[in-house]
């Protein structure tokens, strides 16, 4: 029986055999990172780099009236500190997103406060296997809605975003050149997808009419030109009934081949914003495109299969695949709220007020998800309807976690202090559902919550679970309560 495990018992075997003096550093189990954390606060950050390790970041307070100073801690795969180093930037400089390339790690961070002030972006590039790291001021860029980065050696991308609309920017940093892709109308980006064998990067893009998505389309930008292309995608079914494509993932299947996977609707239900019919693949080789492949959700495991047709409020979520199986996860989720009751009126023997309800969100609750997998072709190999149990978000995000272990495909998530997961193979269950506790360094502590609990594939078979604990140890009065920032390691066995 195999599983995440985060126990330090089973781990050693295998890393003492291997590491022995790293791991003779490591005392705590499990292999953990502590950092102590502003009650409520979330002040932490990080990024992996393979076996490379890992990076934690902070700003760690004010220098001077105008300047700020941040920490960076790199940490070996066995969470053992190998070095930190500090930079100096502007003051309400805050970290917004990073991206691994190539063993690198390059940090997004923005200066979008006060508003008087203009923008300030910088890109903090940390190489952990030379102990080194860049600076690069881009506040050419002057966005105050920085939301994400994608790096492919000198080729980056860097996006902006709010509520009706995106952003890109194009960046080649051998030529220190900065361009925004502004002739296209309005959009929001699906996905970015560097093209390293064609020297370009592919952009899945919605068109948005004031935050209501359209038909998907792909944008393509040349390395070397810096020419950008819109190349258009199938609009119509066989019968000539209209489609709508919304969301889509991307694979470099090979040198010649790109295959899109994402989900779509029917024209009759087009009009109605989030509403998702089934799952469609598409293969494109350059910018030739073979069949829109169609696959309702009636169609899938557990589908109704008493309608040709239904609507789903769904979320596209996380992508994974093996070199022949390429899968992604839609994940159905809807709104909930809580109602108050304000009376109104005057009240006596004979008179009653009214009630007014006022409706107050408290999140979004997941059901499931549709886990399909395609292979290099298109052609749908396996699907399996995915439960999710208990879980409410405030902000959408993806929730399920998708990786491959050998050619079995590893579904997790996290709730609260307990991850939660599931190996398949042909999209069938190889064994029985597990889940487990995230351990505190000290077994004695009890953990009172948890805030932003998730889980991510660091290299290999290791995982990582972060977030943020507020623990009390149970042999101390009860003010002896920290609130900290984690990493722990996992590996499934």
């Amino acid at each position: 029986m195999k599983h995440l495990l985060p126990r330090l018992a089973l781990l050693l075997l295998t890393l003492l055999w291997q590491c022995p003096l790293e791991v003779a550093a490591q005392h705590d189990a499990p292999l953990r990172v502590e950092l102590t954390a502003a009650k409520d606060q979330d002040d932490y950050h990080f990024a992996l780099a393979d076996t490379n390790g890992a990076l934690v970041l902070y700003d760690a307070g004010l220098i001077s009236a105008d300047t700020t100073r941040w920490v960076f801690i790199h940490y070996d795969t066995n969470l053992v500190k190998k070095s930190h180093f500090e930079i100096s930037l502007p003051s309400q400089t805050d970290y917004v997103a990073s991206h691994t390339d190539n063993g690198v790690i390059h940090l997004l961070m923005a200066k979008t406060l006060p508003k008087k002030d203009a923008p300030r972006t910088f890109v903090v590039s940390v190489d952990l296997r030379e102990n080194r790291h860049t600076v690069l001021d881009l506040s050419s860029l002057e966005s105050r809605e920085l939301s994400g980065i994608c790096t492919a050696g000198e080729q980056w991308v860097l996006f902006a975003s709010n509520s009706k609309k995106d952003e890109i920017y194009f960046f080649d940093k051998q030529k220190n050149h900065l361009t925004l892709l502004n002739d296209i109308g309005d959009y929001k980006v699906q996905f970015c997808l560097p093209d390293t064998a064609n020297h370009r990067w592919l952009l899945g893009l919605n068109p948005s009419i004031d935050g209501t998505p359209g038909h998907l389309f792909l944008y393509e930008q040349d390395w070397q030109s810096g020419e950008g292309t819109v190349i258009a995608l199938p609009r119509a079914l066989t019968d000539g009934t209209g489609l709508l494509l919304h969301t889509a993932r991307a694979f470099v299947v090979n040198a010649d081949t790109v295959l899109l996977a994402g989900t779509y609707n029917i024209a009759s239900d087009k009009q109605v914003n989030n509403l998702h019919s089934g799952v469609f693949a598409l293969v494109l080789s350059h910018q030739d495109m073979d069949t829109l492949m169609l696959y309702s959700f009636t169609a899938l495991k557990n589908g109704s299969g008493k309608s040709s047709n239904i609507n789903l409020q769904l979320q596209l979520g996380l992508s994974a695949t093996d070199g022949e199986q390429f899968t992604i996860s839609s994940e159905v989720y809807y709104p909930e709220y809580s109602y108050s009751y304000s009376y109104q009126g005057y009240y006596d023997d004979l008179r009653y007020g009214t009630s007014s309800p006022t409706a107050v969100f408290t999140g979004y609750r997941f059901v499931n998800a549709y886990v399909t997998t395609f292979d290099r072709h298109g052609n749908l190999l396996w699907d399996n309807y995915f439960l999710l149990d208990d879980i409410s978000i405030m902000t959408l995000a993806p929730v399920l976690r998708l990786a491959y272990i050998g050619s079995d495909a590893l579904l997790c998530y996290s709730r609260d202090n307990r991850i939660y997961s599931s190996l398949l193979n042909q999209g069938q269950t190889v064994e029985k559902p597990a889940n487990i506790s995230i351990e505190t360094s000290n077994p004695r502590e009890v953990v009172e919550y948890n805030k932003r609990t998730q889980i991510q594939r660091w290299y290999g078979d290791n995982f990582v679970a972060s977030g943020y604990q507020y623990l009390r140890n149970r042999d101390r009065a009860t003010k002896a309560k920290r609130y900290v920032f984690y990493l722990n390691k996992l590996i499934y066995q």
